[in-house]
This record gives C-alpha cells, structure tokens and sequence, in this order.
C-alpha cells in the first residue's frame, strides 16, 4: 500500500451547464460535505483537483479550499470550472488568492463560439468562459489553463482551442470523453474517429514540443496516450487506489472517476488512514487490478509518468527531433 500524492476532489454534484458529454446535471443532488471535513484529507497529497459539478456554485468554496490548503499544505490545488459565472468566479478567486497565491485553475472550453455552447447546453457559454479566462489572467493567477475535453460532436475543433489558449497565452490541457456511472453519470461516450483525432492530436503534440518547457513536453506525452487508448492500449500502468483516488460529494472514496467500486466513506470511518489501509480498501485495489476498461485521463496518468520518467524522457527525446523536422510525433 503507497500513501495517495493525487485526488480529484467532487465539492458538488450542482451544475449550471447541460454538458453533452456528462450528466451531472441531471442529478442536482444538494449533498456536499462540509468544508472541515476536507481539512482531514491526507497530507502526502501534491496534486489536488477540485471539482464538481462546477465548484463555485458552493456559496462556501472559499472555506473548502482553505480547508484543503490546512490538510494539504504542500498540495497544488486545481480548481475545475465552466467559467459561466464570470462575475462569481472572479470574486471567489479573489478572495481565494488572498491566503493561496499559488491557486490553480482550468476553465472548460469546447469548441469555439457556438460549438462550445452547444458542447455544454448554455447559449453564450463560449464568451462567457473567455471573458473569465481574461479576469482570472488580470488577478495575476500563473497557473491557468483551458481544458479541453473531446467528443464525437467536437473533435475537429481540438486544434482550434489549442490555438485560441496559445492567443490567450494561458496554458492547454485535453481529454477524451470517458464513460462513469458514478461520477460523469453516462455510459454514452462513443469512440472517437481515430483518424481525425491523430490528426488533430499531431499538430497539438508537435506544438508542445517546440517548446522550451518539460511540463509542456510532458502534456504531449499525454496527448500522444489518447490515441493509444482510442486503440486499446494504456500507455502505462494504472495508479488508481494507490497513488491516486476520486472522493465524491456524499463522502465516498473511490479509486478512481471510472470504477464503479468504493474503498470506504469518510463519514463511516475515524479517519482517512484508517479508510486507506481498511479490507475494504484492499478488495477495491483488486478490483482495479482485474480492470480493463484501459483509461488514460492525467489524474491517473500523471504518477504513472512520474514513475516511468526515464521513459517518458526518452520518448520526448526522439519526438523532439521528430517535430522540429516536421515527422510524425505519434505512435
């Protein structure tokens, strides 16, 4: 058993978007925990995400986040959000940056213009989450991203919000849309079409790695992994139960956003150690061990690269001179 260096952190189940992709906001469940009880969370954790739902819809997600900063001192906190709530989203982070200027944030974006409204069900959700990327850049927050999420309906404008943060100069994250019953609430996420996602994938890969910057480098890696799985095969292993776990609003602890198998509930037990070294903690481990649903998203996928570092590199060796000579730069 390792002690976790990773969580996505669920503050809500509350959402103001009709995402296509998730259906979070069906459910509308009022059930969140109180901010004290995130204080409790492990120290060892180094990469937190804190999510939703979208998190500012809590009236309190100031004291949640201090909350976290008081458990995890030396954790990078990642707030999650839509950035529909433009005014709401600056005022909180405001007051959020007043006892943590090293916050973290990724705001959703699509698609561009009126692809990205119709991605999230909300009719001028596009300029309202630029508008906030724009606020939240002249708070002065270093670590702020768009993340980008790909589905059937907006593959082919992968590319095109990579370009748009590049114009923003604020930092590009993507995924693949993946299917949970517990957390996105959906089992209908079809396969992408692999040819365009490469191609898109390809340009956005060779673009990282130009650059100076490994973190860049390493989200290329990342990227390269979504085609991998859009075939079948994990890059690498799974860390899901061990250095990383998914805690959803109600208390529950699970190894990971997609298995539907819970390792306890904070509510039922004295403390999180004890929930993490518990039985039934172990047979949820088991149970990822037995998993072959071969998901690649970075909350699992970042200390497994950490882990095979030396391979990682390597790789971004060859792809480096590959994409300054113009050559292919996925497997």
């Amino acid at each position: 058993m390792v002690d976790p260096v990773d969580a996505v952190l669920a503050v809500n189940y509350r959402c103001n978007a009709r995402c296509t992709m998730c259906h979070i906001w069906e459910a509308q469940t009022s059930q969140q925990l109180p901010p004290w009880m995130f204080a409790a969370l492990p120290s060892t954790l180094r990469t937190i995400n804190v999510s939703g739902g979208e998190p500012y819809l809590r009236e309190d997600l100031p004291d949640v986040v201090r909350a976290i900063r008081t458990g995890c001192p030396g954790a990078q906190i990642t707030i999650s959000t839509n950035g529909i709530l433009t005014e709401r989203v600056e005022s909180m982070t405001r007051n959020i940056l007043r006892f943590d200027p090293g916050i973290a944030l990724g705001v959703s974006i699509d698609g561009i213009g009126e692809k990205h409204d119709e991605v999230r069900g909300v009719r001028g959700a596009f300029g309202r989450a630029v508008d906030t990327l724009k606020r939240l850049k002249a708070l002065g927050i270093d670590d702020l991203r768009i993340a980008f999420t790909a589905s059937a309906a907006n593959l082919t404008h992968f590319f095109e919000v990579y370009q748009l943060a590049r114009r923003l100069d604020v930092q590009f994250t993507c995924a693949v849309a993946h299917n949970s019953s517990h957390y996105f609430r959906t089992e209908g996420n079809s396969g992408l079409d692999r040819k365009v996602l490469r191609s898109q994938i390809e340009k956005v890969a060779a673009c990282e790695l130009k650059t100076l910057s490994p973190k860049r480098w390493a989200r290329a890696y990342f990227a390269s992994g979504l085609c991998a799985y859009m075939a079948g095969r994990r890059p690498l292993p799974c860390e899901a139960g061990g250095a990383f776990f998914f805690l959803s609003p109600n208390g529950d602890v699970y190894p990971c956003n997609v298995l539907e198998v819970t390792m306890g509930n904070l509510y039922e037990t004295p403390s999180f150690g004890s929930l993490w070294s518990s039985q039934r903690a172990e047979a949820a481990r088991k149970a990822v061990a037995r998993c072959e649903a071969g998901c690649w998203m970075i909350c699992t996928a970042r200390t497994a690269m950490r882990k095979a570092l030396p391979r990682v590199a390597l790789w971004t060796a060859g792809k480096k001179i590959r994409a300054h000579i113009g050559c292919s730069v996925v497997d």
